[in-house]
């Protein structure tokens, strides 16, 4: 039997790369003369560095930035062919947080400008930037800053670029704006279609999930109406409702709109350089997952590209998830087979997180057993 293993991560306990060494193992335990295809996925988010740097062989370097409170912190960059891979969750990305430290009105996206300068200083053309997971809602203003651009108030003084001040930015000064990021072109990987503000912009659907109350949300859709506003005087045009500007508490409009970015899909753009179609093609079954399998992933996440891919073949797609929360009907429709949890009882998610590897390790061995007996019949 020829497996593809193509997960993505399991967050709060394992990347993707290890998540596919743990399915291999529990595979060739079970059936012995199995060949098995690891192909650790990602779809913008954290874990994509690792996934596109086993791709194109990137050199990883580490270097010091800030992270989304302003304290220094190491972060990885991946280089090759002259073209850089940034994951923003590196840097700004809202597992670098503790809970009770989760509050978009104050953290930054600095260190991705950090980032994003340290890459033009090597020389490189292309920066290919992927953008989930992130802890911020400053519209990009951390990263521009990084860059040079400085956002003042009504009094002509410099504000912290945080997602509180945004309200208070009135004028745009490019004076020490380093002019060689518009020499380079920004591939932005990101399945997120919102706009900036309103209902479904950035604060609104996402500053929850990074820690803002009710208030701080109406706060934060204020000001990235307002730096909207200051943004199309500045720039001439309007891109605040274009399709994915509101990604990144904002930072997708920033790569936008001042770094005239491309977006790609991110989980397409992973299966295309990885050549998942040749892999799909070559297995018999696929085995894929994810911590948390719910309607969130049917929009474009890794498990579901690739359960898309298999589909488009035939073959038997089955996805281990740490938790599921999507009807039969739903995911079945995507090409996926079925689907199995690895949680083995009623439990604490601090003891399912702690003993993820061995949980996900013995359902692979469960349903791969039932696959060799049902082959047998």
């Amino acid at each position: 039997m020829k497996y593809l293993v193509a997960p993505d991560k399991y967050k709060g306990s394992f990347d993707a790369l290890v998540a596919s060494e743990i399915i291999k193992e529990a595979i060739v335990e079970v059936d012995k003369g199995a060949e098995v295809f690891q192909l650790p996925l990602a779809d913008g988010g954290e874990g994509t560095l690792t996934a596109l740097s086993k791709i194109f062989g990137a050199k990883i370097e580490e270097l010091e930035v800030n992270d989304p409170l302003f304290r220094k912190n190491k972060s990885r960059i991946g280089f090759f062919e002259g073209k850089a891979i940034i994951e923003m969750a590196e840097c700004s990305g809202l597992l670098l947080l503790k809970e009770e430290e989760r509050n978009p009105l104050y953290t930054t996206t600095y260190g991705v400008g950090e980032l994003i300068k340290y890459a033009i200083s090597k020389g490189v053309k292309e920066i290919i930037i992927g953008i989930g997971g992130s802890a911020t809602n400053d519209a990009g203003t951390g990263m521009l800053s990084a860059l040079g651009m400085k956002f003042l108030d009504e009094n002509g003084n410099e504000l912290k670029p945080i997602g509180e001040n945004l309200m208070k930015i009135k004028k745009i000064n490019d004076s020490e704006f380093l002019n060689d990021v518009r020499k380079v072109k920004f591939t932005v990987l990101c399945d997120v279609t919102n706009p900036l503000y309103g209902e479904n912009g950035a604060a609104y659907v996402f500053a929850p999930q990074k820690g803002a109350d009710e208030n701080a949300v109406k706060l934060l859709d204020m000001g990235l109406r307002n730096f909207a506003n200051v943004a199309q005087e500045y720039l001439g045009k309007d891109l605040s409702l274009s399709s994915g500007a509101g990604a990144a508490g904002g930072l997708g409009f920033a790569l936008l709109a001042f770094l005239n970015a491309q977006y790609v899909s991110g989980i397409d753009y992973i299966l295309s350089a990885s050549r998942a179609e040749e892999h799909v093609k070559w297995a018999d079954i696929i085995i894929t997952g994810e911590g948390r399998f719910d309607r969130q992933s049917l929009s474009g996440k890794s498990t579901i590209g690739i359960a898309r891919l298999g589909a488009k073949f035939g073959k038997m797609v089955i996805v281990v998830s740490g938790s599921i929360d999507c009807p039969f009907e739903e995911y079945t429709k995507e090409g996926i087979t079925s689907i199995f949890s690895i949680v083995d009882m009623a439990s604490s998610l601090d003891r399912c997180l702690k003993e993820a590897p061995r949980l996900l390790k013995e359902t692979t061995k469960s349903i791969v057993n039932l696959i060799l007996r049902t082959k047998k019949l």
